[in-house]
């Protein structure tokens, strides 16, 4: 039997588990091309690996989802840069995809060394990439892809319009491989320190009820329980365009349907408005979290605040008040949930002013029964503020945090957040990341 021509070797770490999830899906919709999902960046385990794809087939492509997270790890990002080169050297075309290629593509070939990568969505440009390589056409004609051409950057353009969610599968269910579903993508807001509006358009998009429900009964098929969700607000769900009243009889109508394949498989847990998917405060109504207490398994509902400073939240973009939060919160508790709110501290525009409100919010949310969840601001590749750099934290700010956190009243990595930010604009400064310029 002819061997397909092309190998796609994907890498997949543990930030980007759920995305490579996807692109697999996605690319094993195209003929002529085998796939090889890998763990391990390691250059010398991958060596073998190539000389054996090299043998078999006549073409090999390296695809790495990259995340900024890890990138300010030297060690990840050195053996990173070899693991390019050693593919190259042994004839590899490389594609980078993911939120910091989309947001720092000149960093990611410049100095990572890739020959292209994906800017925005990747389901339809991998798959184009693919069936263009294959057949030995032009791949300056795939939309999407940014490269290096006569020592010049060249982006071959933006995609005419975002993908139907509905086209791709969820995760490569074949392979025994599952992720939460994502049932929306994109966000109305584009608040100035997140990447989801930039990389994947300010338009909602949801994945019909119908093709959840196919999934989720493949899912309980191949023996797994647990339902969860991606999405930027899981309220939000059936909403074309932004309100601030969810479409709780669609929201109703999906659950619905997920506890009947719940009854069919005899098994089946519902989490939803938590982790990794969250809900906006003002779309946190009474009868949104009446239906929420009779359908869904979690206890904890996650909301983003982000500030308690009005003046904060609207500069920001966020589209909210506090008073939603503190209403929203009433209302999660009413229903017997625990709301888990997210702060960022550090954003570039915080005055003290804006702190003391902030700690005079936590303080008030913690009394009403929440927990806060701090984060510290960093300066994402792709966002307005990617060449921001974060505020300083007073101390005084910092012991009163930590008293609320030692009560249990609040967590989170925001002490280690502050050292990845502090990396990120120091990988800026040396021209690591973000080196200066702009897509036409």
């Amino acid at each position: 039997m002819e061997l397909p021509r092309a190998a796609l070797i994907l890498y997949r770490t543990r930030f980007t588990r759920y995305s490579v999830n996807v692109i697999s899906s996605a690319a094993d919709l195209v003929d002529d091309v085998d796939i090889y999902i890998v763990e391990n960046i390691e250059p010398s385990k991958s060596a073998s690996l190539f000389n054996a794809l090299k043998a078999r087939y006549s073409i090999g492509i390296v695809a790495v989802s990259l995340n900024t997270f890890a990138l300010v790890d030297d060690n990840f990002r050195a053996k990173l840069v070899r693991l390019i080169r050693t593919a190259k050297m042994k004839g590899f075309i490389t594609l980078a995809g993911g939120p910091h290629a989309s947001g720092d593509p000149l960093g990611t070939l410049n100095i990572l060394g890739f020959d292209y990568a994906v800017i925005g969505e990747g389901e339809e440009t991998i798959c184009e990439f693919l069936s263009t390589i294959v057949n030995s056409l032009d791949p300056l004609k795939v939309k999407g892809l940014f490269t290096i051409v006569d020592e010049k950057p060249l982006f071959t353009g933006r995609r005419d319009k975002h993908i139907d969610l509905d086209d791709y599968p969820p995760f490569p269910y074949w392979r025994h491989l599952y992720n939460p579903i994502e049932i929306t993508r994109g966000c109305p807001h584009g608040c100035k320190y997140c990447q989801v509006s930039y990389i994947f358009g300010r338009e909602m998009r949801h994945r019909s009820i119908n093709v959840i429900i196919e999934h989720i009964d493949i899912m309980l098929s191949d023996g797994l329980n647990d339902v969860r969700f991606v999405s930027p607000d899981s309220l939000s769900y059936g909403l074309k365009y932004y309100k601030r009243e969810p479409a709780l009889e669609v929201i109703e109508e999906l659950f619905t349907r997920i506890h009947n394949v719940f009854e069919k498989h005899g098994r089946g847990r519902l989490f939803f408005g938590t982790f990794p998917s969250e809900v906006r405060p003002e779309h946190l109504t009474r009868d949104a979290a009446k239906l929420l207490s009779r359908y869904v398994s979690n206890k904890n509902i996650i909301m983003g605040a982000q500030s308690g400073s009005n003046r904060v939240l609207k500069i920001l973009g966020r589209g909210h008040t506090i008073e939603d939060v503190f209403e929203a919160v009433e209302n999660a508790t009413k229903y017997g949930f625990q709301p888990d709110i997210d702060f960022i501290v550090g954003l570039p525009v915080e005055e003290e002013e804006d702190l003391v409100l902030t700690l005079r919010a936590i303080k008030k949310l913690v009394e009403l029964g929440a927990r806060i969840h701090l984060h510290t601001f960093m300066p994402l590749p792709g966002t307005p503020y990617a060449y921001k750099s974060p505020k300083h934290v007073p101390q005084w700010f910092r012991r009163e945090v930590m008293r609320i956190i030692g009560k249990g009243g609040g967590y989170g990595q925001w002490l280690k957040q502050e050292e990845i930010s502090r990396k990120i604009v120091e990988l800026r400064q040396k021209g690591i990341i973000l080196p200066r310029m702009r897509l036409k």
